[in-house]
């Protein structure tokens, strides 16, 4: 009996606690508008004008260009996005130079036919380069519309280059380029066991550590702030531990990061006493040109760009 009262008694409870839903609140979802035929689904399918740099890019460098292995963050152009393409390109100084008719620029806005972009993919560079692309993803359009593509390229650049919020590039200055690092231990030139690994030098030895930078306005007499940091690990450096870079007139010459020979004018020393066998040094080299000062390599460099850039000791 008492179980029954007490089934009634949460019965009245429970439906007294129903109430009628408030006439005020509104459904958000009454009236709504059935789906038309013509309706867009997706925005991102929308179509593109292909002369811009937001088309370029979805029509060619990302599908054609940033290929595993190829500009998809190795190697500059880099074409992962649409601002990292855009940032390598225009008015960015060039890796490989035309021997037959120079230029300076990936990209010279408002001039196609002194842009290295279009001409990596007409001709074959110094006859050793090949036409660019190399190689294609299956399924690729490139050859189906190779001319209509780079029409679109030539397009963008006579308009003025212009970036994906439709302005120009705000300047033409770029700050210094590291393009080389050589040691020597007690004269003679130390080397490397892969291209892009790090020099191998003798643990308690005094390294010779010549660097080369570039820049695109002044000479490298001119370039100032010049320092080195290191460390035992290669993204931490202590920045108020810095060793000045001394500038030599008389260069010297080695293969650089590019493999191509470079003038290194700036030589420390370093002592690794403090180190032990097995241990791999970190460099990190500081220049300014009055307007930038950069850090190379520093924390977003690719590692191989870090493993150049680095002593082992053995």
């Amino acid at each position: 009996m008492r179980i029954t009262v007490a089934y009634i008694v949460f019965m009245l409870i429970a439906i007294g606690g129903c109430k009628e839903e408030d006439p005020s609140v509104l459904n958000p979802y009454d009236n709504q508008k059935p789906l038309q035929e013509d309706d867009v689904v997706n925005p991102s399918d929308t179509a593109v004008d292909p002369t811009t740099i937001q088309g370029l890019h979805k029509l060619i460098f990302a599908p054609t260009c940033a290929n595993s292995g190829c500009h998809d963050g190795n190697f500059e152009p880099d074409f992962r996005t649409i601002e990292s393409s855009y940032n390598t390109l225009v008015n960015q100084r060039l890796i490989k130079q035309d021997d037959s008719d120079p230029i300076t620029y990936r990209v010279k806005p408002g001039f196609p036919d002194s842009s290295m972009l279009v001409r990596r993919l007409k001709i074959d560079l110094n006859g050793n380069s090949g036409i660019m692309p190399l190689v294609t993803e299956p399924g690729s359009d490139w050859h189906d519309r190779k001319e209509e593509y780079i029409g679109y390229i030539e397009t963008w650049i006579k308009n003025g280059a212009l970036n994906q919020r439709g302005e120009p590039s705000t300047s033409s200055n770029f700050p210094p380029q590291l393009r080389g690092m050589a040691v020597k231990v007690n004269g003679q030139i130390k080397g490397r066991p892969g291209y892009y690994e790090p020099v191998i030098i003798p643990a308690g030895s005094n390294a010779e550590i010549w660097v080369a930078f570039t820049d695109d306005s002044l000479p490298a007499s001119a370039l100032s702030n010049l320092t080195m940091m290191h460390s035992i690990r290669a993204d931490s450096f202590d920045t108020t531990n810095k060793t000045s870079l001394q500038y030599v007139s008389n260069p010297f010459l080695a293969n650089g990061f590019y493999q191509e020979e470079e003038e290194h004018y700036f030589k420390v020393n370093l002592s690794t006493s403090g180190y032990q066998v097995g241990d791999v040094i970190w460099l990190r080299f500081e220049a300014s040109d009055g307007i930038n000062t950069i850090y190379s390599p520093n924390d977003h460099s690719l590692f191989r760009a870090k493993k150049y850039a680095a002593l082992r000791l053995q």
